[in-house]
């Protein structure tokens, strides 16, 4: 949904956090299981179109994890800019920055 001012995304809550039974998964794989990969398009389109973006899925969507992600892909932090994310408890905090880590060193 978009407007002039900015632009909203529902996230579908079709999650499934199985793994596939046979062990290791690629990050890229379980990436690719995560209900907000597949928004990617339309949340990068409307991060670069509007000053305003809201995106509103479930705990374990990958909101908090996956998109600095995209952003930084899209090159985002380029030239020395910062992207953040905030979060209203010190628990959700903690838990972004565990995440954040283990992904981000994977690509190192």
């Amino acid at each position: 949904v978009e407007d002039k001012d900015g632009g909203v995304i529902f996230l579908s809550s079709s999650y499934s956090s199985s793994s596939s039974g046979y062990g290791y998964v690629s990050i890229e794989k379980q990436r690719q299981r995560l209900p907000v990969y597949k928004y990617r398009t339309a949340i990068l389109y409307l991060v670069e179109s509007h000053a305003t973006t809201i995106v509103v899925g479930e705990t374990g969507s990958g909101k908090t994890a996956q998109i600095p992600q995209f952003l930084k892909e899209a090159g985002w932090a380029d030239g020395g800019r910062v992207i953040a994310c905030t979060q209203p408890r010190r628990q959700a905090v903690q838990e972004a920055l565990n995440s954040y880590s283990s992904a981000f060193s994977s690509f190192s």
